[in-house]
């Protein structure tokens, strides 16, 4: 056993003992690389492609192909380097690839071939007109991203505080690769979120504004049939616009959800009387509580006392309240929906520890995105374990 360890104890060491940094730099000096494909091809699983943004702010014009375990990162935090080209990922087994301050300008993100489970990384991006995009054979952690025209579409995974500029679709399907696996969307702009999977979603802190024809205009749709809890969602501002259609939808649901601290606001328009309503599929158990409308008393049918508002509590814009408004301080006292300052929470996406200020304005620079921690805190009892996800450059 002895003789084991101390091989595999050697072994990793040796692994990682030639994991170094590729250096991406036009005319740049000796041991450096002209492209991004180059230092792909010389690096080995866990180098980091370090790339310094061309001289005049030109992009690197190639369409990139990662097959291996690595991390491609700027040279100067805060500033991307840009690619004219698409970024297309590889899948295999425990391989874990992480883009991290890109500008795509012309092309999208995507992995989409066989290789359960390569863990993907796309953070800091700025992407012009594509899409981030991966099936189920990859873990995707997509965060603090600006898509100027595009969505974003995983079947495992997380999604945190990105801008979808156009009102695009966040999109979840495929989840089958997990059992009982949960998506985490958290502090997100986007114009509605769909899924057709089996799979647990907490839907916390979205502005969701659909500004944009999707043609149906349902602004969270989870059509997977279930009797069991699906959907946590929590301090959302859902605007829908103001459509003669008769599928004008808030929410679509096929399972059981627990809906609290939302915002539900129709967009005003002197062409439409319609007013968007809820759709809840067959007996699933729907759990509502302090959630505020201005859509004509059409609530939550099983709301207890909900909170009808003569004018938008949100302003259309920006997802923060217009006071005075009832929605301030109007969440679930329940301490776990507390504001930062330790104050009864807000409703809409700005209330609560995922408040939207946490993620928004997306700088492009280094970040701590999300903070694991108990609600309560007391004086005696275990050690208090606190766990910090971020990314750097």
């Amino acid at each position: 056993m002895k003789t084991t360890m101390k091989t595999l104890i050697a072994l990793l060491f040796v692994t990682n003992a030639f994991a170094i940094d590729r250096i991406v730099q036009e005319n740049g000096p000796v041991g450096t690389f002209p492209t991004i494909s180059a230092a792909i091809t010389a690096a080995v699983n866990g180098d980091r492609i370090i790339i310094h943004p061309k001289v005049g702010d030109n992009p690197y014009v190639e369409n990139i192909t990662i097959d291996k375990t690595v991390e491609l990162a700027s040279a100067q935090d805060g500033v991307r380097y840009k690619i004219q080209g698409t970024i297309s990922l590889t899948a295999a087994n425990n391989r874990t690839i992480s883009i991290i301050g890109a500008h795509i300008t012309t092309g999208s993100i995507s992995g989409a071939n066989a290789g359960w489970r390569t863990n993907v990384n796309i953070m800091g991006c700025l992407i012009e007109g594509g899409d981030i995009s991966f099936n189920n054979q990859y873990y995707a952690i997509v965060v603090s991203n600006i898509l100027q025209n595009g969505g974003i579409t995983i079947a495992h995974g997380k999604i945190i505080g990105n801008d979808l500029v156009s009102n695009s679709t966040i999109s979840i399907v495929g989840s089958g690769s997990i059992a009982n696996d949960t998506v985490n969307i958290i502090g997100n702009k986007m114009g509605r979120i769909i899924c057709s999977s089996d799979i647990f979603l907490n839907i916390y802190n979205n502005f969701i504004k659909q500004f944009v024809n999707f043609g149906s205009y349902i602004s969270i749709d989870y059509t997977f049939v279930s009797t069991t809890l699906k959907l946590n969602i929590f301090n959302n501002t859902i605007l829908t616009p103001p459509v003669n259609n008769f599928s004008n939808r808030y929410l679509r649901l096929s399972s059981p959800a627990i809906i609290k601290n939302n915002i539900f606001q129709r967009s005003t328009s002197s062409f439409s009387s319609e007013v968007p309503t809820f759709v809840f599929s067959g007996a699933i158990t729907i759990t509502a509580s302090n959630n505020y409308y201005n859509t004509s008393s059409i609530n939550i049918p099983s709301e207890n006392n909900p909170v009808n508002v003569t004018s938008g509590p949100a302003n259309p814009t920006t997802g923060q309240l217009i006071l005075p408004t009832p929605a301030l301080d109007g969440a679930d006292p329940s301490f776990e929906f507390y504001d930062l300052n330790l104050s009864v929470g807000d409703a809409g996406c700005y209330g609560g520890s995922y408040t939207l200020d946490n993620y928004f304005p997306i700088t492009g620079s280094s970040r701590v995105y999300n903070i694991d921690m108990p609600f309560g805190i007391t004086t005696t009892g275990a050690p208090l374990n606190i766990k910090a996800d971020g990314f750097d450059r």
